[in-house]
Protein backbone atom coordinates (compact mmCIF):
# COMPACT_ATOMS: atom_id res chain seq x y z
CA UNK A 1 0.00 0.00 0.00
CA UNK A 2 3.00 2.29 -0.01
CA UNK A 3 1.91 5.36 -1.94
CA UNK A 4 4.68 7.94 -2.41
CA UNK A 5 2.28 10.52 -3.85
CA UNK A 6 0.13 10.45 -0.71
CA UNK A 7 2.71 12.26 1.42
CA UNK A 8 2.99 15.05 -1.14
CA UNK A 9 -0.74 15.40 -1.83
CA UNK A 10 -2.41 15.01 1.57
CA UNK A 11 -2.18 17.97 3.92
CA UNK A 12 -5.16 18.15 6.28
CA UNK A 13 -6.75 15.79 8.77
CA UNK A 14 -9.73 15.59 6.39
CA UNK A 15 -7.41 14.57 3.50
CA UNK A 16 -5.87 11.83 5.60
CA UNK A 17 -9.22 10.53 6.85
CA UNK A 18 -10.55 10.22 3.31
CA UNK A 19 -7.36 8.45 2.24
CA UNK A 20 -7.50 6.03 5.18
CA UNK A 21 -11.15 5.14 4.55
CA UNK A 22 -10.37 4.45 0.90
CA UNK A 23 -7.34 2.30 1.78
CA UNK A 24 -9.16 0.37 4.53
CA UNK A 25 -12.09 -0.33 2.21
CA UNK A 26 -9.84 -1.39 -0.67
CA UNK A 27 -7.91 -3.70 1.68
CA UNK A 28 -11.13 -5.39 2.80
CA UNK A 29 -10.27 -5.00 6.46
CA UNK A 30 -12.36 -6.56 9.23
CA UNK A 31 -13.67 -4.17 11.86
CA UNK A 32 -14.92 -5.32 15.22
CA UNK A 33 -12.37 -4.39 17.87
CA UNK A 34 -13.88 -1.05 18.83
CA UNK A 35 -15.33 0.12 15.52
CA UNK A 36 -17.48 -1.51 12.88
CA UNK A 37 -16.60 0.50 9.79
CA UNK A 38 -13.71 2.12 7.94
CA UNK A 39 -14.67 5.71 8.86
CA UNK A 40 -14.75 5.14 12.62
CA UNK A 41 -11.50 3.18 12.52
CA UNK A 42 -9.79 5.89 10.44
CA UNK A 43 -11.03 8.61 12.79
CA UNK A 44 -9.81 6.72 15.87
CA UNK A 45 -6.37 5.94 14.41
CA UNK A 46 -5.99 9.51 13.16
CA UNK A 47 -6.97 11.19 16.44
CA UNK A 48 -4.90 8.78 18.52
CA UNK A 49 -1.81 9.14 16.33
CA UNK A 50 -2.03 12.94 16.43
CA UNK A 51 -2.58 12.94 20.22
CA UNK A 52 -5.92 14.67 19.82
CA UNK A 53 -9.03 14.12 21.97
CA UNK A 54 -10.80 10.99 20.73
CA UNK A 55 -14.21 12.63 20.96
CA UNK A 56 -13.38 15.87 19.07
CA UNK A 57 -12.81 15.32 15.35
CA UNK A 58 -14.72 18.26 13.86
CA UNK A 59 -12.50 21.15 15.07
CA UNK A 60 -9.42 19.51 13.56
CA UNK A 61 -10.69 18.38 10.14
CA UNK A 62 -9.16 21.26 8.19
CA UNK A 63 -5.98 21.56 10.25
CA UNK A 64 -2.84 21.27 8.14
CA UNK A 65 -0.41 18.67 9.37
CA UNK A 66 3.34 18.84 9.83
CA UNK A 67 5.46 16.50 7.68
CA UNK A 68 6.22 14.20 10.64
CA UNK A 69 2.51 14.00 11.49
CA UNK A 70 1.68 13.07 7.90
CA UNK A 71 4.39 10.39 7.98
CA UNK A 72 3.05 8.97 11.26
CA UNK A 73 -0.49 8.77 9.87
CA UNK A 74 0.55 7.17 6.60
CA UNK A 75 2.62 4.65 8.52
CA UNK A 76 -0.19 3.61 10.85
CA UNK A 77 -2.62 3.33 7.92
CA UNK A 78 -0.07 1.21 6.05
CA UNK A 79 0.46 -1.06 9.04
CA UNK A 80 -3.30 -1.47 9.51
CA UNK A 81 -3.70 -2.55 5.87
CA UNK A 82 -0.52 -4.49 5.16
CA UNK A 83 0.01 -6.15 8.54
CA UNK A 84 -3.77 -6.40 9.14
CA UNK A 85 -3.27 -5.63 12.82
CA UNK A 86 -6.35 -4.48 14.73
CA UNK A 87 -6.23 -0.84 15.78
CA UNK A 88 -5.93 -1.88 19.44
CA UNK A 89 -2.57 -3.54 18.77
CA UNK A 90 -1.35 -0.53 16.79
CA UNK A 91 -2.32 1.99 19.47
CA UNK A 92 -1.70 -0.26 22.48
CA UNK A 93 -5.14 0.52 23.87
CA UNK A 94 -8.74 -0.61 23.68
CA UNK A 95 -11.84 1.03 25.07
CA UNK A 96 -14.65 -0.94 26.65
CA UNK A 97 -17.66 0.80 28.25
CA UNK A 98 -15.68 4.01 28.72
CA UNK A 99 -12.64 2.31 30.27
CA UNK A 100 -9.22 2.19 28.63
CA UNK A 101 -7.23 -1.04 28.63
CA UNK A 102 -3.55 -1.46 27.80
CA UNK A 103 -3.15 -3.90 24.92
CA UNK A 104 -0.14 -5.76 23.60
CA UNK A 105 0.46 -8.93 21.59
CA UNK A 106 -0.18 -11.15 24.64
CA UNK A 107 -3.76 -9.93 25.02
CA UNK A 108 -7.00 -10.86 23.35
CA UNK A 109 -8.64 -7.53 22.60
CA UNK A 110 -11.58 -7.02 25.00
CA UNK A 111 -14.82 -6.56 23.08
CA UNK A 112 -17.44 -8.39 25.06
CA UNK A 113 -21.09 -7.52 25.56
CA UNK A 114 -20.58 -8.70 29.15
CA UNK A 115 -19.18 -5.26 29.99
CA UNK A 116 -22.54 -3.66 29.20
CA UNK A 117 -24.29 -6.26 31.36
CA UNK A 118 -21.95 -5.47 34.25
CA UNK A 119 -22.66 -1.75 33.93
CA UNK A 120 -26.34 -2.64 34.39
CA UNK A 121 -25.47 -4.91 37.36
CA UNK A 122 -26.58 -8.03 35.43
CA UNK A 123 -30.22 -6.99 35.54
CA UNK A 124 -32.73 -8.46 34.98
CA UNK A 125 -31.01 -11.83 35.64
CA UNK A 126 -29.53 -11.12 39.07
CA UNK A 127 -31.45 -9.33 41.83
CA UNK A 128 -28.43 -8.38 43.98
CA UNK A 129 -25.09 -9.00 42.28
CA UNK A 130 -23.01 -7.63 45.16
CA UNK A 131 -19.51 -6.29 44.51
CA UNK A 132 -17.54 -7.56 41.54
CA UNK A 133 -14.05 -7.08 40.22
CA UNK A 134 -14.10 -5.61 36.70
CA UNK A 135 -10.46 -6.54 36.21
CA UNK A 136 -11.10 -10.23 36.42
CA UNK A 137 -14.42 -10.18 34.54
CA UNK A 138 -14.01 -7.54 31.81
CA UNK A 139 -10.36 -8.01 31.02
CA UNK A 140 -9.70 -11.66 30.26
CA UNK A 141 -6.38 -12.79 28.86
CA UNK A 142 -4.31 -10.42 30.99
CA UNK A 143 -5.47 -7.05 29.67
CA UNK A 144 -4.18 -4.51 32.18
CA UNK A 145 -6.72 -2.14 33.70
CA UNK A 146 -6.02 1.58 33.36
CA UNK A 147 -8.01 4.30 35.03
Amino acid sequence: MSDPAARDELFTVRDHLRYAVSRFTAAGLFFGHGSDNAWDEAAYLTLHTLNLPLDRLEPFLDARLLPQERDALLDIYRRRCEDRLPAAYLTREAWLVGHRFYIDERVIVPRSFIAELLEEHLTPWVNDPGPFNRRSICAPARAAWRS
